[in-house]
């Protein structure tokens, strides 16, 4: 079986149910199976940046010693703080390259308190803000280190994008027929793939084997030492990783997200699951309750992540925030 009831995040008013976000689950032990799941675990669907560790594997494999905190940019959806653009302007030059490089577009930092500092001193974002510029530079190096060319390193058929492709079905144990291309909104590919594959990969990062065990193992380290640089002040993985030993998470577009777990009662598991109407409010509650119910530990600033109330800008409480998680397990 590989589907069941869906989940779903409520917000109630008064009483009365105003918005719903259905949410589909997989969850995966370390050897691939299908542990757990709520919705459709073949569900085909983009993980989006939660494909990060993935596409950072053929840096993470071309240069070993790379230091840990520009791995860990790499695999970032950063908030374009002055502490992220240094560790992706090293990561730039090791290549030689300059932002003129990067093809990931532009947009204003994802934290506030940068995004307003640009506009008090009349600066315009670069690409360097995007939170995609160091998922770029990594790419870039792995094309140098690998002896590809830098040129058109965001085309689906560039060899990079090629093996990243592939690496993918490999993770996800998945033939390559299985895993479909889109466009990403940094411009390189986006793949999708069922929900359980994506699982898997979580899986490979929670307890790494095979012939990318060492790579994986890194990238896994390397996202746990520096959570800031994986996002940013208040947001998710940086905020969850830290209070959750043993935990690698990293939030997908439209509200996807994967986590690999080192520690659970089950042994390493990973986790995938994607709100279906992209809902980015839903995220933080499900990816509790979903430790939860995996017998992670959870400490009070954990919950704080996820309040079950809700309240209206004077601080009155207003309404409720249920989660409806019906696993099943196998």
């Amino acid at each position: 079986m590989t589907q069941s009831e869906v989940g779903h995040i409520t917000y109630s008013r008064g009483g009365q149910a105003e918005s719903r976000h259905e949410i589909h689950v997989a969850v995966v032990d370390a050897n691939g199976h299908l542990k757990a799941l709520c919705g459709n675990a073949d569900l085909t669907t983009f993980p989006r940046s939660s494909s990060k560790p993935v596409q950072a594997l053929p840096l993470a494999e071309a240069m070993p010693d790379l230091p840990q905190d520009e791995l860990a940019v790499a695999c970032a959806s950063h908030a374009g703080t002055p502490e992220h653009l240094a560790v992706v302007q090293r990561l730039l030059a090791r290549s030689e390259s300059s932002v003129a490089d990067l093809r990931c577009g532009i947009h204003p930092p994802f934290d506030a308190q940068t995004a307003a500092s640009l506009i008090q001193s009349q600066q315009t974002p670069t690409p360097l803000h995007h939170n995609c510029s160091g998922k770029h530079a990594g790419m870039l190096l792995a094309c140098v280190r690998l002896g590809l060319p830098r040129e058109g390193y965001t085309h689906p058929a560039h060899p990079l994008q090629v093996q990243i492709r592939a690496l993918h079905a490999t993770l996800a144990n998945l033939p390559l027929e299985a895993i479909h291309a889109g466009v990403d909104g940094c411009s390189v590919p986006a793949f999708a793939l069922p929900l359980q594959g994506t699982a898997r990969i979580f899986a490979r990062l929670a307890a790494p084997s095979g012939p990318h065990a060492q790579a994986l193992a890194r990238i896994a380290q390397a996202m746990q030492a520096h959570p800031f640089l994986i996002a940013g002040p208040g947001r998710l993985d940086t905020t969850l990783m830290p209070l959750v030993p043993g935990l690698t998470a990293k939030m997908g577009a439209e509200a996807f997200y994967g986590m690999a777990l080192q520690e659970t009662p089950y042994g390493p598991l990973g986790v995938a699951f994607k709100v279906m109407d992209g809902g980015e409010r839903a995220r933080s509650p499900m990816a509790l309750a979903v430790l939860k119910a995996l017998g992670v530990p959870l400490t009070e600033a954990v919950w704080a992540l996820a309040p079950s109330e809700l309240r209206n800008w004077a601080g009155q409480e207003v309404g409720s925030i249920q989660t409806h998680l019906p696993l099943v397990w196998f």
